[in-house]
């Protein structure tokens, strides 16, 4: 039998002894079954109620109920579970990751311009070069407001805290049972899924050949970002090449993103940036034989300390 384990240089702290009785021994026997249970009622609730306020004439402003969904439905169950389960060691340790922004340069470059420049190459190939009249200024705006500025206000209030819960609690908890491709592949329709508000109201083919594009294109991408979090150990460049997707393709929500900027009239240019991420993930599955950054060792033997004799 093969008993290699990945070897992370950033695992998640092992889970707690299960034990007790009522919510928190439920908690610690099932983590992530609290965790999903708590998403997909309390913080899909949320994200659906300006759905359910518009048929009684009401309007409400999506985006602020999706960061709520965002802090109070991912954030705080994953910041509490990993309390209840590994105690106050698991969450710092959950912390420090997620404010880790001391990583190597290249991150900051894949995530602020490698990943935009393919995705504007995607955008080219499949819309053609945007409107002639575009002007330097307007180029330079939209890479400010656009890509700049959407960036930061997807990545503070949303994306960071997503990918908090997504990548360092329910990913990382995954990859410690299983390979690191594995758990990307298992979280991908979990992640897709978190999003099924945005078909909501589409013809039933749409709404179903969307959902499945979105499950399928985010299973490289999720193997992108298991490989940026096993390799830089930092929760936050995760979080930044998220946001950094929102920033070239469709917006933060708040406001329009770069791509979006230059087309206008192109409602699936904002697709590009899934496409390139996914690209880029596939290039990480391929480079690294679907490791996503573990590398194998084997267990060494335990130790056995030998208790002194009395003299």
């Amino acid at each position: 039998m093969d008993t290699t384990t990945y070897d992370r240089s950033h695992p998640s702290p092992p889970p707690g002894q299960p034990g007790g009785t009522g919510v928190a021994g439920f908690v610690r026997r099932r983590p992530m079954t609290a965790f999903l249970a708590w998403f997909f009622t309390v913080g899909q609730a949320m994200v659906f109620a300006p759905i359910v306020a518009r048929g009684y004439s009401v309007e409400l402003p999506p985006q602020v109920f999706v960061v709520a969904s965002t802090l109070i439905g991912l954030l705080l169950p994953a910041v509490v579970i990993t309390r209840v389960v590994d105690g106050p060691a698991g969450v710092r340790l959950l912390w420090r990751r997620a404010v880790d922004v001391w990583v190597s340069a290249r991150w900051y470059a894949l995530a602020l311009a490698g990943m935009p420049i393919l995705a504007t190459g995607l955008a080219i190939a499949f819309f053609g070069a945007p409107t002639a009249d575009l002007t330097a200024a307007a180029l330079a705006w939209a890479l400010v407001a656009g890509l700049g500025v959407q960036t930061v206000v997807s990545l503070v209030p949303n994306n960071w805290a997503e990918e908090v819960a997504w990548m360092g609690f329910v990913q990382a908890r995954l990859q410690a049972r299983t390979t690191p491709m594995r758990a990307a592949a298992l979280t991908a329709p979990l992640f897709a899924l978190q999003h099924v508000v945005l078909v909501v109201g589409s013809p039933l083919p749409m709404a179903v050949a969307l959902m499945a594009f979105l499950i399928v294109v985010n299973i490289p991408i999720r193997a992108l970002m298991g490989f940026a979090h096993n390799r830089a150990g930092s929760l936050f460049v995760v979080g930044l090449l998220h946001a950094a997707g929102n920033g070239v393709g469709a917006g933060s929500g708040f406001g329009a993103g770069f791509l979006a900027r230059l087309y206008p009239d192109q409602p699936f240019v904002s697709l590009m940036h899934l496409l390139a991420l996914a690209v880029i993930g596939l290039v990480v599955i391929a480079g690294t034989r679907a490791r996503l950054g573990g590398t194998r060792r084997r267990p060494e033997p335990a130790t056995v300390q030998v208790p002194a004799q009395a003299s």
